[in-house]
C-alpha cells in the first residue's frame, strides 16, 4: 500500500508544513506493522496490540515487545482496555489476558467465539463477542457468563464508551442502551429518526451519531437526541476534542477537518484500524500493514525555499522583507524569493547581515563587505582596496551613530563611518588578527570584540583587555546583549559565559546544567525573558533567575521539526511576532503555538532494583503501588545495600527534551546536576531513614515545583543495633564485674596472705629484735658486773681503768638502747630520717678523734621504709663507722645518700689507710654487714686499697620502696 505524506496548510508566508506525520515501523522497534490496537495508560505510555507481533509499550524513545514468551496468551490482539485498577486487559481472538504491571494472567474462554472490545463497570468487565451482538462478564478475573443478549431478543451492532464512562450500545432493533458507571441503564428507540447508524463517537459531552439521515448528538446520561447541522458529508471515523478536528475518511483516504475550515488529506490508501488522540495533543493513527503514525504540531516550520542551502545569517527590514545569506544571497518577500551576487565575483559566502539605526542594510561575507541600496535594488561592496583590512569579514555590528564595526577572521578590526575605513590591529593592543564575533552596547557606550583567548573593550581611544582562561581553546562565536548589563558568549567547546564587564564577574553554563552540547554557535536573548541557544545538536530555549541558573528550558532538534538539526554562528532574527533560525539545510521559523493542551504525564518510578536484580525489591516492603508495583517503603538489609532507581516521564512529542536531577535526603548535599538518564544507583550506604526526591522538566521546559518522593531504610547490621550494643554492654559489665571481683578477691588473698607473712615477718623480727637486744644489754651488763667486782678486789691503782671500762658500756648499752627504741618506732621508717640519725651518730662519734665528717643529702622526696628496714641499714653503716673509727687511720669522713637508675645508694667515704678487700672478705664484722643487707633486699659492696681509702655502699633497690 502507498502513503502519502503531503504538505499540508500552505499559508501565506509561503512556510512549509505545519505538521508532521512520523511513522513507526519494524526498524524503529515495532513488533509487527499490523497495527490492531492501541491505548495510553495514566503514566502516558502508549501500548501497541499487533496481529502476530504480540504487545509493545511506547515511551516516546522505544518500544518494550511483550509476546506469549513473557506471558501472553496470544501474540494476536484485538483491543486494548484499562480496569478500574489501572491494569491492561488484551483481548485476543479466543481468550484474554491480564497484566498488572508486573505479572500476565491468561484467561481462556471455553468458546472458539471470536472476541472483540472491552469495557467496565466499577469492578465487572464486559466483553462483546463478535458478529454476534452478544456479551459476555468477567468479575474477579473469571468468566461468570458468556453467550448472552445485553437485552432479551436484541443484539449489539456498535458499542462505545462516552467521555463521561457511560456505556453506550447501538442495538440490532436500532434502540440505544446506556448503562452508568452505578449500573442505572436506560433504553429508548429513535426508529421516526433515522434507520441506520453507520458511527457513533465522542463528540463534546455526548455522542456524535451518523446516520443516513445525516448528524444527531445524542446525550448518554439521559438518552436525549437531537439533530445537528455538521457540513461534513463522508465518514467521520473520530473527533479531537483538543484541537476541534474530525478525522474523516473518503475512499480509504483521510482527511483532518474543522467546522470553518476545508478539508486537509492526511493519509491516502491506509487501511486504518484505530486513531488515538493522546493528551500531549498527539494523533495516533493504527493501520493495518503500515505500522503506527504520529501526528503532531511541529515546533518548526521550514521554509520551502529549494534554494537556500545553508543559512549562516539572518535580518529582516522595514520592509518586511526577510534576508537570507549562505552560500545564496536572498531576498525573500510575500513568498517570492530575489538572489543576489556576493561580491564583485559572486564568490565566498555570507556570515552576517545586521540593519543600522538608519535602516541601512550591511552583509559581511568571504568577499568584502557590502550596503544595500534599496533605491536600486542593489549592493555596494567593498574590500581591500577601499581599505578593508581583510576581505574575509566575520561579524559586523553599529555603534550610536550607525557607523559600522566590522570584524575579519585574519585583518582584526575594522571601521568604517561611511567614508573611510580605520584597522585595529596589533599596533593598537589587538592580539591576534581573528574576530570571531562582536557586539556594541548602547548602554555602555562600548563595543566587546571577541579573539581566541578574550575579549576586547573599545571605548572611544581606549582599548581594555580581558583574557578568558576558562575559554582557551574555545574562541566566542557568538556575543549578546543580556539585560543591558552582561555579556552572554557562546563559545565554541566550553558552553555559554556569562560575562560582567563592571565586576569582571564569570559564570560558566554548559552541558552539566542541562544543555545539549557546549558547542554554542549562538546564544541570543529575544526580549520576552528567554535566551535562545543554538548548537550542533539544535537550538534551546531558556530562562534564567537572577543567580543564572537555568529554571526552565526547552530542547528542540529532529523530533521537533529541525530536520537539518545543526545550526549556525550569526543566523538568527528574534522579535516579538517572529522567530526565525538558520540551519545547515534552510531557514527555520518557531511556531510558538498555544496548544490546546500542555499536558505533562507525571514523574513516576518504574523499578526499583536492589543488588542487581538477584533479590526482588518487593520482598523487602508489606505492600506496593503503582502499575508498575513499586514497593512502599521497602526496608532493606545492611548487605542488600546497592539499589538502582529507574524513572521516568513520558514525552511522545519531544522526549530528547526531558530531564532529571535528584537529591537523596540524608546523604546528598546538593542536587545533582541535570542528566537524560531516567536511573541513579546508591550503593553502600549508611544505616538510617532516606527520601528520594526527583524532578523532571515538565512539558513547558519548566522543572517541576514538587519533587516526587520515595522512602526507604536501611537497616544497621547487628553489630550496629541498639540491642547488639545493650548485650555488649551487659556482657563487658558483667565480664568487668567478674574480673574485678575475681581481682578483688585474689587482692584480698593477696592481702591477707601478705598481712599474714607480714605479720610472721615482724613476729620474727621483733624475736630476732628482742633476742638481739637481750644478748647485747646481757653482756654489756655482765661486763659492767665484771667490772665492778673487779674493782672491788684489785688495788686502788687499778680502779681507774675498771671505772672506765664500766662507763664505756654505760654509754655503749645507752646507745644501743636509744638505738633500738628509735628502730622500733615506725615513724622512723623513711629514708631521710634514717640518714639524719646515722649523720647524728658520725658526728659525734668521729668528732672524739678530732676527724673531719660531712653529710650530704641528695634526696628531696619522702621514701617510706619497710617495717625492720632502718634498724638493720642503721647498724650496718654504723658497723662500718665504727670499724672507720677504729682502724682507717683516717683524717675525713663522709656519708651520702643518692638516688640511681635502679634504685638508691647510701655511701661512707674516708681518705683512711685503707685495706685489702680479700684478706679481710671473711672477717665476722664484713660477714654480720652482709647478712644484715641480705634481710633488707639490699647489697654492701667495699671499695678500698691499701694507702686509698675505703668506701662502703649499701644499694637499696627501688622496689623495696614507696613514696610517701
Amino acid at each position: 500500500m502507498r502513503l502519502l505524506l503531503l504538505l499540508i496548510l500552505i499559508s501565506t508566508s509561503a512556510l512549509g508544513q505545519r505538521y508532521s506525520i512520523r511513522n513507526y515501523k519494524a526498524v524503529d522497534g515495532l513488533p509487527q506493522s499490523q497495527v490492531n490496537a492501541m491505548l495510553e495508560d495514566q503514566n502516558g505510555y502508549l501500548w501497541v496490540g499487533t496481529y502476530g507481533g504480540g504487545l509493545a509499550r511506547f515511551d516516546g524513545r522505544e518500544f518494550k515487545v511483550y509476546t506469549t514468551l513473557d506471558g501472553l496468551l496470544s501474540n494476536t490482539i484485538v483491543s486494548l482496555h484499562t480496569d478500574a485498577q489501572k491494569n491492561i486487559w488484551i483481548v485476543h481472538p479466543r481468550g484474554f489476558t491480564k497484566f498488572d504491571g508486573n505479572h500476565f494472567k491468561r484467561i481462556q474462554t471455553p468458546t472458539q467465539k471470536y472476541f472483540w472490545r472491552m469495557f467496565n463497570l466499577r469492578d465487572t468487565l464486559f466483553f462483546q463477542i463478535g458478529s454476534q451482538g452478544l456479551i459476555g462478564k468477567i468479575f474477579n478475573d473469571s468468566i461468570v457468563s458468556y453467550d448472552q443478549t445485553i437485552l432479551p431478543g436484541k443484539r449489539i451492532f456498535y458499542g462505545i464508551r462516552s467521555t463521561s464512562k457511560v456505556l453506550c450500545y447501538y442495538l440490532s432493533d436500532s434502540s440505544f442502551l446506556t448503562i452508568s458507571q452505578e449500573g442505572v441503564r436506560h433504553h429508548s428507540s429513535f426508529k421516526g429518526l433515522f434507520g441506520t447508524v453507520y458511527s457513533m463517537v465522542n463528540y463534546r459531552q455526548n455522542i456524535l451519531v451518523e446516520t443516513e439521515k445525516g448528524h444527531f448528538e445524542l446525550n448518554p446520561l439521559n438518552l436525549k437526541i437531537k439533530k445537528i447541522d455538521i457540513p461534513i458529508k463522508d465518514h467521520i471515523v473520530a473527533y479531537d476534542s483538543i484541537s476541534k478536528n474530525f478525522w474523516v475518511e473518503k475512499q480509504s483516504s483521510f482527511y483532518r477537518q474543522r467546522l470553518d475550515s476545508r478539508p486537509e488529506l492526511m493519509l491516502s490508501d491506509v487501511a486504518v484500524r484505530q486513531i488515538l488522540f493522546d493528551r500531549e495533543a498527539n494523533v495516533w493513527i493504527a493501520t493495518s500493514g503500515n505500522g503506527l503514525y504520529k501526528f503532531f504540531i511541529r515546533d518548526f516550520d521550514k521554509y520551502p525555499f529549494d534554494n537556500l542551502g545553508e543559512v549562516m545569517a539572518i535580518a529582516k527590514d522595514k520592509s518586511g522583507a526577510t534576508w537570507v545569506g549562505g552560500q545564496s544571497l536572498l531576498k525573500i518577500k510575500n513568498g517570492v524569493s530575489k538572489k543576489y551576487p556576493i561580491g564583485t565575483m559572486d564568490k565566498g559566502g555570507v556570515m552576517d547581515i545586521k540593519i543600522n539605526n538608519r535602516g541601512e542594510l550591511w552583509v559581511a561575507s568571504y568577499s568584502g563587505l557590502g550596503r544595500y541600496d534599496s533605491i536600486h535594488d542593489r549592493f555596494k561592496w567593498y574590500t581591500r582596496q577601499d581599505g578593508l583590512s581583510s576581505q574575509f569579514v566575520s561579524s559586523l555590528d553599529f555603534d550610536d551613530n550607525g557607523n559600522l564595526w566590522c570584524g575579519s577572521i585574519d585583518g582584526g578590526l575594522n571601521f568604517f563611518d561611511g567614508k573611510t575605513f580605520k584597522n585595529f590591529s596589533l599596533n593598537d593592543k589587538l592580539i591576534g588578527k581573528g574576530i570571531f564575533s562582536l557586539r556594541y552596547s548602547t548602554k555602555m557606550k562600548k563595543l566587546f570584540a571577541c579573539y581566541e583567548s578574550g575579549i576586547k573593550i573599545i571605548k572611544g581611544d581606549e582599548i581594555e583587555k580581558v583574557e578568558l582562561p576558562e575559554l582557551t581553546n574555545s574562541p566566542v562565536l557568538s556575543t549578546s546583549i543580556y539585560k543591558d548589563s552582561v555579556l552572554l558568549l557562546g563559545s565554541s567547546g566550553s558552553g555559554v559565559m556569562v560575562f560582567d564587564p563592571f565586576k569582571k564577574s564569570k559564570i560558566m553554563i554548559s552541558s552539566k546544567d542541562g544543555l545539549p552540547s557546549n558547542l554554542i554557535y549562538f546564544v541570543a536573548p529575544d526580549g520576552e525573558g528567554s535566551v535562545w541557544i543554538g548548537t550542533e545538536q539544535g537550538i534551546s530555549r531558556v530562562r534564567f533567575n537572577s543567580s543564572f541558573e537555568i529554571t526552565e528550558m526547552q530542547n528542540y532538534n529532529y523530533d521537533n521539526g529541525l530536520t537539518g538539526v545543526e545550526t549556525n554562528q550569526n543566523a538568527y532574527y528574534l522579535s516579538a511576532t517572529e522567530k526565525l533560525f538558520g540551519l545547515v539545510d534552510g531557514l527555520y521559523q518557531f511556531n510558538d503555538k498555544k496548544k490546546g493542551a500542555t499536558y505533562s504525564y507525571p514523574l513516576h518510578l518504574t523499578n526499583v532494583e536492589v543488588s542487581y536484580g538477584e533479590v526482588s525489591s518487593r520482598s523487602f516492603a508489606d505492600s506496593l503501588y503503582g502499575f508498575f508495583k513499586i514497593p512502599y517503603k521497602p526496608v532493606l538489609p545492611y548487605d542488600k545495600n546497592h539499589i538502582t532507581f529507574y524513572f521516568n516521564r513520558v514525552d511522545k512529542q519531544s522526549p530528547k527534551s526531558v530531564r532529571y536531577k535528584y537529591f537523596l535526603e540524608n546523604f546528598d548535599k546538593t542536587w545533582s546536576l541535570p542528566t537524560d538518564r531516567g536511573m541513579v544507583t546508591y550503593s553502600n550506604l549508611p544505616a538510617g531513614n532516606y527520601v528520594l526526591q526527583i524532578k523532571a522538566i515538565n512539558h513547558n521546559g519548566i522543572w517541576d515545583t514538587e519533587p516526587l518522593r520515595y522512602s526507604f531504610s536501611i537497616t544497621a547490621p547487628f553489630y550496629q543495633t541498639a540491642a547488639f550494643s545493650l548485650i555488649v554492654f551487659l556482657l563487658v559489665t558483667g565480664l568487668i564485674f567478674i574480673v574485678s571481683y575475681a581481682n578483688i578477691r585474689a587482692r584480698l588473698r593477696k592481702a591477707v596472705e601478705i598481712e599474714r607473712i607480714s605479720q610472721q615477718e615482724q613476729e620474727n623480727l621483733r624475736k630476732e629484735i628482742a633476742r638481739d637486744f637481750h644478748d647485747e644489754m646481757g653482756n654489756q651488763l655482765t661486763r659492767i658486773i665484771n667490772y665492778i667486782s673487779m674493782m672491788k678486789l684489785s688495788p686502788n691503782g687499778q680502779a681507774k681503768e675498771f671505772y672506765n671500762k664500766v662507763e664505756t658500756s654505760a654509754k655503749y648499752l645507752y646507745t644501743g638502747t636509744r638505738d633500738f627504741i628509735w628502730s622500733i618506732d615506725p615513724i622512723n621508717d623513711e629514708l631521710s630520717k634514717l640518714f639524719f640519725h646515722i649523720r647524728d651518730f658520725g658526728e659525734k662519734l668521729f668528732e672524739e678523734k678530732g676527724i673531719q665528717f660531712r653529710a650530704y643529702n641528695d634526696l628531696r622526696e619522702k621514701i617510706k621504709l619497710p617495717y625492720g628496714f632502718s634498724r638493720e641499714a642503721n647498724l650496718i653503716i654504723k658497723e662500718a663507722m665504727t670499724n672507720t673509727f677504729n682502724h682507717s687511720e683516717a683524717k675525713n669522713v663522709s656519708l651520702s645518700l643518692a638516688r640511681t637508675d635502679s634504685g638508691f645508694i647510701m655511701e661512707l667515704k674516708d681518705d683512711g689507710k685503707g685495706f685489702s678487700v680479700e684478706k679481710v672478705s671473711q672477717s665476722n664484722g664484713l660477714s654480720n654487714m652482709n647478712v644484715r643487707a641480705a634481710r633488707i633486699k639490699s647489697q654492701v659492696k667495699i671499695i678500698s686499697h691499701p694507702l686509698n681509702g675505703t668506701t662502703i655502699q649499701l644499694l637499696i633497690p627501688e622496689f623495696k620502696l614507696q613514696m610517701v
